[in-house]
């Protein structure tokens, strides 16, 4: 008898799984929240955009793709990030501009970690504690 009811316990567990699962079947979401590129991110932090030309444009070739690089100039800190390599352009901002570029940066990280699945694993304890917790066990 108690065999029956684990395997009853599973079949109730498979069936709110799937409904579970075709709940998350539908496209990714289009909402402010969804993912931001870098650019995205430097926009909206306040980095202006900057096209190089001349002898700025060898310079920009030096940085390094999609890190930010620090800069004094005139005792002031200026912060420079070249997203694309192949690009002449690249985005400039202050202090400021910087920090709340950190800020979101941080967020945006938090919020896809949130919903990453952290390991995919097939523990037999953990199944018969959902089985127990649905009153099955």
């Amino acid at each position: 008898m108690k065999g029956k009811a684990v395997w009853l316990g599973m079949a109730v567990m498979i069936v709110a799984l799937g409904i579970a699962l075709a709940g998350c079947a539908t496209g990714p979401s289009s909402s402010p929240s969804a993912a931001k590129s870098q650019a995205d991110l430097l926009k909206e932090a306040g980095f202006r955009t900057h096209t190089a030309q001349g002898a700025h444009l060898a310079y920009v070739k030096t940085l390094p793709a999609k890190k930010v690089v620090s800069n004094q100039y005139q005792g002031q800190t200026c912060y420079l990030v070249c997203t694309d390599p192949d690009s002449k352009q690249c985005f400039l901002g202050d202090e400021a501009a910087y920090k709340r570029y950190q800020q979101m940066a941080i967020q945006q990280s938090i919020h896809e970690d949130m919903h990453k699945v952290s390991e995919q694993r097939s523990d037999p304890e953990a199944l018969q504690m959902w089985v127990n917790s649905q009153g099955g066990g």
